[in-house]
């Protein structure tokens, strides 16, 4: 084999192989399933397909790092429980991500229209258990290239390590997008 064709085979397999490098990165791909991040609302919800209004109050600490927020009331185990997973994950995360802790009884407006942006599945009035409700906020390559507002849900407690998974992938993600993103 020549040479030529040896440092091309060599530059061939370095692109491929650091590709999937760099795909293997993230845990979660971006795209429209129940456990994808999304851009749109996922196919689960009533509105699949659909921009997002993401609220102000979300976006503005995205300027700056993920954004964690948790809707959730006092009077329920399950989110007792998540906030406990939550927070020993954020001990590890320190200052990498903004959370957001918001009772539902007690910041009624902000809880509810959250609810009705981040449900995943569309309407939280149409299902008796819509808290704990867990959202991810981060940056990501959109459909034309440019950077876009990437974002998951979760209802119930999720524990630790799917908290810890997401929360990984958002640090990643913004660390690679947030360089080019225009809000």
């Amino acid at each position: 084999m020549s040479s030529l064709s040896l440092a091309l085979v060599f530059f061939l397999a370095v692109s491929v192989l650091g590709a999937a490098a760099e795909e293997a990165v993230f845990e979660h791909l971006i795209g429209s399933g129940p456990e994808d991040w999304w851009i749109t609302y996922p196919d689960q919800h009533s509105y699949a397909g659909s921009s997002v209004e993401h609220p102000s109050w979300a976006l503005d600490p995205l300027e700056e790092r993920p954004v964690m927020i948790l809707f959730h009331s006092s009077h329920c185990a399950a989110c007792v429980q998540q906030e406990a997973a939550i927070i020993r994950v954020l001990g590890a995360l320190g200052d990498e991500v903004a959370y957001q802790d918001v009772l539902t009884e007690s910041e009624y407006e902000k809880g509810w229209g959250g609810l009705l942006v981040y449900y995943p599945q569309g309407d939280p009035r149409a299902d008796p258990i819509y808290v704990p409700l867990t959202v991810f906020l981060t940056l990501g390559p959109g459909p034309g290239g440019g950077t876009e507002v990437v974002w998951h849900s979760a209802v119930g407690s999720t524990g630790e390590r799917r908290i810890r998974s997401y929360l990984s992938d958002a640090v990643a993600r913004y660390d690679e997008a947030s360089r080019s993103w225009e809000r």
